[in-house]
């Protein structure tokens, strides 16, 4: 579901970080963050895959995988094939950002705000 780098990937940096001896601070907290990223993705990503595949499962009535099925979305919105004011493709759009969100930012403040809000 999620946009580059894997959390395998964010691990890997991580680790190769942790050994190298990074410093305290800054470069200390980019560290937990990308493990918390990872962490998050693994927890709650194939989840959050799942419910992005059907809902463009819905959308375009077509299965296929997470990339080409959100191309073809794309090219329905650009061509309008699909409305850019369809209620299903805003409630799509909404949820994906949220679900991304929970993942990569959640203490966003605008996002936090909102979520506690809501």
């Amino acid at each position: 579901m999620f946009d580059k780098p894997a959390p395998a990937l964010l691990i890997a940096e991580a680790r190769r970080a942790l050994e190298a001896g990074v410093a305290q601070g800054f470069p200390q907290k980019v560290v937990a963050n990308a493990l918390g990223i990872a962490q998050r993705e693994l927890e709650a990503g194939p989840q959050r895959t799942r419910q992005e595949l059907e809902r463009l499962n819905a959308l375009l009535g077509d299965d296929g995988d997470l990339p080409t099925l959100n191309g073809r979305l794309a090219s329905a919105i650009r061509t309008g094939t699909t409305a850019a004011d369809d209620p299903a493709l805003l409630d799509h759009l909404i949820r994906t950002t949220i679900a991304k969100l929970e993942i990569d930012q959640p203490a966003y403040p605008a996002f936090k705000a909102w979520r506690e809000g809501a």
